[in-house]
């Protein structure tokens, strides 16, 4: 008897909803992120039924453990099984938590390749979540995970200043290629032509290596003593905002739209977020 290589396999995984949409009036469409095997795109059929064995079994944010056919000719796997491990409430009792862990996770999605090893990934979600749970959110908060998320891609930017040229009396505005995500000075890599060059203040780049600095021990942190952290300075919060919108935009090929949406909601307290103003570029 020959073995048909055609057949969807059975697999089984832990996985953070990411997204639901409808597929049909009571069908849902479900894009995970799974350590093994990076971003799910599924299907649950009947999912809205009324006696629909999956009703109440996976919502956003949820960690669950799914039991799937993988089909290799689209991409869009076939849930068997899916049962919550955690549900993450918390997150449903403050709006702001929603509005943060929603944008983090619009990112991991768009960024999380289907059928790709992505362990360092879903632990940086995972206990991103789970801090969220256990802290409202700030600024810095989403500034921290995204700056985590740029080291995992491997393009975190260097924000070291010259010593020669960014003296603490010199002029506090410097020049940083996005491209090469780097200070650019007269010791540089000369710049290449049209080279994208954006003028930001020294002490945003400070603050933003004091940040990056700490990324490695993020996840640790969060999941030991949630999300409170100290807050930014008020006239630095926009700056530090805006220079790494641009830069996730660059590196990441981002829509800027998910992003701005998240401050201009949460702004609404701008105490809890440093003073920050609207505005992304």
């Amino acid at each position: 008897m020959s073995l048909d290589l055609t057949a969807p396999q059975i697999l089984k995984t832990d996985a953070i909803a990411l997204r639901i949409a409808p597929f049909s009036r009571t069908s849902h469409v479900v894009t995970w992120l799974s350590a093994e095997f990076g971003r799910i795109t599924t299907v649950v059929k009947g999912a809205c039924r009324p006696k629909s064995a999956f009703l109440g079994q996976y919502d956003l944010f949820y960690c669950c453990e799914l039991l799937f056919y993988r089909h290799e000719h689209d991409g869009v796997h076939a849930i068997r099984e899916v049962t919550p491990l955690d549900t993450r409430e918390a997150l449903r009792a403050d709006w702001r938590r929603v509005v943060t862990a929603s944008y983090l996770a619009d990112l991991v999605s768009r960024v999380a390749q289907p059928a790709q090893e992505s362990g360092d990934l879903y632990e940086l979600l995972d206990e991103t979540l789970v801090a969220l749970c256990r802290a409202p959110p700030t600024l810095g908060t989403m500034l921290q995970f995204e700056l985590s998320l740029l080291q995992h891609q491997g393009v975190l930017p260097g924000f070291a200043l010259c010593p020669t040229c960014h003296t603490p009396t010199a002029a506090p505005w410097v020049r940083f290629a996005i491209g090469a995500g780097q200070v650019r000075c007269a010791h540089s890599t000369p710049s290449t032509a049209g080279e994208s060059v954006l003028t930001v203040h020294r002490e945003v780049l400070l603050q933003l290596q004091r940040l990056s600095q700490e990324t490695q021990h993020y996840t640790a942190k969060a999941g030991d003593q949630g999300c409170a952290q100290e807050p930014l300075a008020p006239h630095l919060s926009l700056g530090l905002w805006r220079f790494l919108g641009i830069f996730i935009r660059s590196h990441l090929d981002t829509p800027p739209g998910p992003r701005r949406l998240a401050l201009e909601l949460l702004e609404t307290d701008p105490a809890r977020f440093g003073g920050a103003t609207t505005g992304d570029s």
